[in-house]
């Protein structure tokens, strides 16, 4: 008869809060089990898998090469579990227990507050990080987080579904000192970029690379002779006169104050725009990802729109909720 080699799940539990222990002893108190019970566990699973799973004699706890493989595997199949159990309770009471949200920086410090207060109702418990989107990105795929905002369309992760809310045109901004006077007429960028240094975002964030791209597209020459990792600085860089930028709508949202004496000029009525979109994992959460993109969109509308209104009168024609992904 052919042997059983199922793992349970009970093991993988075991074996998951092992593995983040320093000792079999402070394991056995978390499990509030038996240390003899714990050690029992791990025996089982090795002799199941043929292999040895952690150091013997090591203090603290120490996995083996395989055992290190098993912890992943178990804490995924934990994950999944209580990604279950989550569903089917949002499938009778429709609320959720916990939300795991990340949000890029120019998404939260805009609308964050707002769309966690709109959305509480539904969900228990919330958690938000925030960041960069190569972070971010990375804990969607390791499940750490449930929900993205985030400006990277993720195409290559067809497990995933992307959302569109809001059209983010790009804009130039320098000190107003700067501006040719010339009545109404649009600054020439193209020829001011001869003159003026550059304030780049760093190349290696999302942002960096787009404002790039956005600079080749208009076939501006880039004279870069800053390069920033932060909106805030960048835009403090600007309004103290060191040159001029590239930048979104949505980051000039966050920081009114750092457009006093600051020249925002229009390119290419906004044809060059980024898109923030909604990312979750196909087949989860129910309805409740349609539900958030509307809450997003509806906000963006009645908080931001107004906003850069007040900005600049054309921004409002450039930067827009949508629902649909613009062909590339």
């Amino acid at each position: 008869m052919r042997r059983n080699r199922a793992i349970e799940f009970s093991a993988l539990r075991i074996f998951a809060t092992v593995a983040d222990s320093e000792t079999l002893t402070h394991a056995a108190q978390r499990l509030g089990i038996t240390q003899s019970a714990v050690s029992q566990t791990i025996k089982h699973l090795e002799e199941l898998t043929e292999v040895v799973l952690l150091v013997r004699r090591s203090r603290p706890i120490k996995l083996t090469p395989s055992g290190e493989v098993l912890q992943e595997y178990a804490q995924r199949a934990l994950s999944e579990t209580n990604r279950i159990l989550n569903d089917v309770k949002l499938a009778s009471s429709g609320s959720l227990s916990n939300l795991n949200v990340g949000m890029i920086d120019s998404f939260s410090d805009s609308l964050g507050l707002q769309f966690i207060s709109e959305i509480k109702p539904l969900v228990s418990k919330v958690t938000l990080q925030t960041g960069l989107h190569v972070s971010l990105s990375e804990a969607l795929g390791n499940r750490d987080i449930d929900i993205l905002y985030t400006s990277d369309r993720m195409h290559q992760h067809p497990h995933l579904t992307n959302r569109a809310l809001i059209r983010d045109p790009f804009v130039a901004i320098l000190p107003q000192a700067e501006v040719p006077e010339a009545g109404n007429a649009r600054p020439d960028v193209a020829a001011l970029s001869r003159v003026l240094p550059f304030i780049h975002y760093l190349p290696s964030t999302r942002i960096g690379a787009q404002t790039a791209l956005v600079a080749r597209r208009l076939g501006i020459e880039l004279n870069t002779q800053y390069e920033l990792d932060s909106t805030q600085t960048l835009m403090r860089f600007v309004q103290a006169g060191y040159g001029w930028a590239l930048i979104s709508a949505m980051c000039l949202v966050r920081y009114p104050r750092l457009l006093e004496g600051v020249a925002v000029v229009n390119l290419d009525d906004g044809a060059n725009a980024r898109v923030i979109s909604q990312v979750t994992r196909k087949n989860e959460l129910g309805d409740m990802p349609e539900t958030f993109a509307t809450v997003a969109r509806d906000l963006f509308r009645t908080e931001i729109s107004p906003k850069l209104a007040r900005i600049a009168d054309w921004l409002p024609e450039q930067a827009y909720a949508i629902d649909k992904m613009p062909s590339i």
